[in-house]
This record gives structure tokens, sequence and C-alpha cells, in this order.
């Protein structure tokens, strides 16, 4: 089987689809129901995120001269198969459908007061289509290129939050119990499990020497950057968490100078879109990449196409509100993702677990 990602490609993906959904919306959404410790929520979130990932690397090397559709044909017969791929189809759909609405909200907040939705939808559908008919090695290749970039910015947004840190915000730890901590960690759990995209990739890794030192050690830096943007939130702003609706893009703006210098601003906002539309466009290619597997394209165009319009109709359906999507992240998109996730965890102990085999590609 060719492989199409080189291992740092392959890291670098990995750091993205990880952090898609939670460096913009996750923070203010969690402190809702975690109050001042909501930044221990987010920390037992990362902490079963790392569990899955670490999982689904071990089950990527263990299986990989296979796709991962491949594996699910040999072991259950191509009917299960397809149906597990659906089930996985849904799972990356309502990640990307969010990603999607995200990015629109965030423009419509940041950069414009009104927007049509057309204006965003017809750039959105060109550049993500793009990249996801171009492969999966295009998308990482743009991501080794402006990654440092966007690391810089994320760091650059950071220092500017420091001078307006308090304590006293987070201060005591489990005043209430520890109950709030649970009750911030089970809203959060449409945004975890994004490891398990990465099994879409099965196959297509080319590993070397040293690769799971730097898979695991980047990965847990990245982690641990999130973690400290939501520190740094809570602590900025405190009470006031809970009305701020991007955290990035608004860490510089707490600093007056920084608002009135205005170039930082900008900065977060060419982060967090860049970020967003390399990370949408993965998301794309995987829903292209199953629908080949379940329906036999041939082509990557048709499958992809068919993708985006069924994401913007739930978008249409959800009225382009952001505000709509995140009660449904607590009502069914939670549990349908939740359920998807538990079964797919379950299928990674299954494979991790039985005799590894010679196999080849089907």
């Amino acid at each position: 089987m060719t492989k199409e990602l080189t291992s740092r490609q392959f890291i670098l993906l990995s750091i993205f689809i990880m952090l898609s959904t939670k460096v913009l919306t996750i923070h203010p959404f969690v402190f809702e129901y975690a109050g001042k410790d909501a930044i221990w929520s987010i920390t037992l979130g990362f902490l079963l995120d790392m569990i899955i990932l670490i999982g689904v690397v071990i089950l990527l090397q263990k299986f990989k001269d296979i796709s991962f559709y491949g594996l699910l044909k040999k072991f259950f017969g191509t009917i299960i198969a397809k149906i597990l791929l659906v089930f996985l189809f849904v799972f990356i759909a309502l990640k990307a459908l969010f990603l999607y609405q995200e990015t629109h909200s965030f423009f419509l907040q940041i950069l414009f007061t009104e927007i049509s939705p057309l204006i965003y939808i017809i750039p959105a559908v060109f550049i993500t289509g793009y990249f996801a008919i171009k492969g999966i090695n295009t998308i990482a290749r743009s991501m080794e290129i402006f990654s440092i970039f966007i690391l810089i910015g994320i760091v650059i947004c950071m220092l500017t939050a420091i001078n307006g840190l308090n304590p006293d915000y987070i201060l005591p730890f489990f005043e209430n119990g520890i109950s709030p901590m649970f009750e911030g960690f089970k809203a959060q759990i449409f945004y975890r499990g994004n490891a398990l995209i990465l099994l879409c990739f099965m196959g297509k890794i080319d590993f070397k020497k040293n690769f799971n030192f730097k898979f695991f050690f980047f990965n847990t830096l990245m982690a641990l950057i999130v973690i400290i943007i939501a520190l740094f939130f809570y602590m900025l702003y405190g009470p006031s968490a809970l009305y701020v609706e991007f955290t990035l893009a608004d860490l510089p703006q707490h600093d007056p100078f920084v608002t009135d210098l205005g170039r930082l601003n900008w900065l977060s906002i060419v982060v967090c879109t860049l970020a967003l539309f390399l990370t949408s466009s993965a998301f794309l290619y995987c829903l292209a990449n199953i629908g080949r597997w379940v329906f036999g394209f041939k082509r990557a165009l048709i499958p992809t196409g068919i993708a985006l319009v069924f994401i913007t109709i739930l978008a249409i359906i959800n009225d382009y509100s952001l505000v709509i999507m995140q009660e449904k992240i607590l009502r069914e998109w939670m549990y349908a993702c939740g359920i998807i996730m538990a079964i797919y965890v379950i299928l990674c102990v299954i494979f991790l677990c039985v005799r590894r085999k010679k196999w080849t590609k089907p």
C-alpha cells in the first residue's frame, strides 16, 4: 500500500484534528456547567482524549499495511463494515458541521456586523473542497507550511493576556465539591474523541524511527498549550467567561493597549482561520474517503461534493446558528457522538487484543 503521509505530516495532522474543536468555543461552554472548576473539566477531557489517542496510534502501527475499511471487512464482513463506517461518517460529519458553523460565527462576530451565509458558504466550499479533492498529502503539506506561524500566533495571543491574570477567579479549587467538574466533563463529550478520525488514515502512514516519542511529545505539548489557554482565559475573564464567545480570539482584546493597537487581534483572526479551514479540509477528506469505501466511488470528486451538500443542508436546517448547535450538543449530538465514540473505542480494544496476522490490501 502506498504511503501518503510522512511521520511528521501525520503528527501535524493529528495535532490539528485533536485540537480542532478546542480553541474557540469550548471554554466558555464548559464554564457554564463547571464554573471555577472548568479548568479541571477541560483537563479531564484531554486525559480521555489522550487515552483514546494512544490506543488509536498503537492500532495504526499494528495494522499499518491495510486500510481501516479492509480491516473491518476482514473481521466483520462487507455489510457490517459499511454500517460501522456510516457511524463514523455521522461522527465526523457532525464535527465538520460544527467547524463550518463555528468559522461562520467567528467571521460574523469578529470581522463583520452582518454577513450573508452565501458569502461564507461559497469560498468555504471551494477552499475545503479543493483541498479534499487534492488529497490528504496536499492538506498535510499545507499544515507543514503554516503550522509554525499558527504556533507563533497562539503563543503571542497567550502572552498578551499575562498582565491581566487573576488567580482568585479560579481559586479555591473544588469549592462546591467535585460534581461541577464532572458536569463540565459530561457537557463536552461532543468535543472529545477526535482521535478516532485518525483511523481513516490507517495504511497511509510511513512510520519512521523514534515516531512514538515525537508523536506523543508534540501532541502532549499542544494539549498542555490548550490547557494553559483555558487557564489564562478563566483567570482573565473570571465570572464573565460565560459571556465571551471565542477563547483564543478574545485573549488579546482584554488588554486595552493591545486592542488599540489592533494588529494582534488580526493575528488571532488569521491563526484561527488557517487552523479551522485546514482541519475542515481534513474532515471533508475523511468523509469523502468513507463515501468511496461504502459506495465504491473511484474518484474523490463525487463523494466530496456529496459530503459538502450534506453538511450545507444540515447547516441550513440549523439556520447557521452556533447557539442552536450548542443546544444540540447537549442533547442529540452529545448522545450520538458518545454512543459512536463508545462503539469505536470497543472496536479499537478488540483489534488491539487480537493476534496480529499478515495483512494485505483488500
